[in-house]
């Protein structure tokens, strides 16, 4: 299931970088043959799996050998995650352009005035998305400055 994914963000990586083209074409390969309920052979999953966990093994073991022993749930799981995100986008899309709203039960975070898209956010979604870029800045920027000390 994980090449139902891959061939997605490969898909859009590939838009940019020729690097991932290939991985995209892989990507797509494999679910192709997944469609058609043959067995892919191009270990695609296999790779990935092994990278991911191998990134994480140095970090966090436990989380690890979570992953490696259900990387096929998980995998499952982020892909029917991705087709509900995509129904719920393609519904919220809808419902913006025939209603002007994206949800008409409620209050929408993106609205139309004029036909223009304007983003409205609460006081404390922005403060939120602040505090989550600074953190992120901060972690970066102490990443560098320990990488040049040592």
């Amino acid at each position: 299931m994980i090449c139902v994914i891959a061939l997605f963000v490969f898909a859009v990586l590939g838009i940019f970088s020729a690097k991932y083209r290939s991985l995209a074409k892989e990507a797509f390969r494999c679910t192709f043959l997944k469609i058609t309920l043959r067995p892919c052979d191009t270990q695609l999953d296999q790779r990935i799996k092994s990278k991911l966990v191998g990134r994480l093994l140095p970090k966090a073991p436990n989380l690890a050998k979570f992953i490696y022993k259900r990387f096929d749930m998980l995998s499952t799981l982020f892909t029917l995650l991705l087709f509900v995100s995509m129904a719920y986008s393609a519904y919220s899309i809808f419902n913006l352009v025939t209603l002007g709203t994206c949800d008409p039960n409620g209050t929408c975070v993106i609205t139309t005035v004029g036909g223009i898209c304007i983003i409205e956010l609460e006081k404390y979604a922005a403060i939120t998305i602040l505090a989550v870029f600074a953190v992120a800045l901060a972690y970066i920027l102490l990443k560098k400055r320990n990488g040049k000390g040592a």
